[in-house]
């Protein structure tokens, strides 16, 4: 597959999936045998720790949003750079709603064979989401000398 191929699958994950929130794109896209790693949930494997990923998040935050900010290919790789936002309207690791919007960097890696996904690796700022919504304390600042 080319470049640009693989660039329109991952392409796909965001405006139809993450943001359209359509199923149904699932299997079109992601391999059954997809490998995640993710620092919050470890390595899993299978499209089924997809969807659950999936799910914890459209839990947390049903109307959240993804922009990619950019987008990069090489080889079989693809780099999606991007920024959610969202409110937390669901439960979340264990934390209730707490109403708050948040706005979260991440950086995400992707591995396409033959039009599908079959490798993830998830980088967002979870330090940073888990401070928006209260959960950690602010980093204490240097005081000014």
């Amino acid at each position: 597959m080319s470049l640009d191929h693989n660039k329109a699958v991952v392409r796909r994950l965001f405006d139809e999936l993450v943001n359209g929130y359509d199923l149904h794109v699932v299997d079109e896209i992601i391999a059954p045998d997809i490998v995640l790693h993710d620092p919050v949930f470890g390595t899993a494997g299978g499209i089924d720790m997809f969807k659950q990923l999936l799910g914890v998040f459209r839990t947390a935050f049903p109307e959240q949003h993804t922009t990619l900010d950019v987008l990069t290919a090489e080889g079989d790789l693809v780099t999606a750079l991007h920024t959610h936002t969202g409110r937390h309207l669901g439960p979340f690791m264990g934390m209730p709603p707490t109403g708050k919007d948040i706005h979260i960097e991440g950086l995400e890696l992707y591995r396409v064979a033959d039009g599908k996904i079959i490798e993830f690796w998830r980088h967002d700022d979870d330090a940073g989401l888990l401070r928006q919504l209260g959960a950690i304390p602010e980093p204490a600042t240097a005081p000014a000398d």
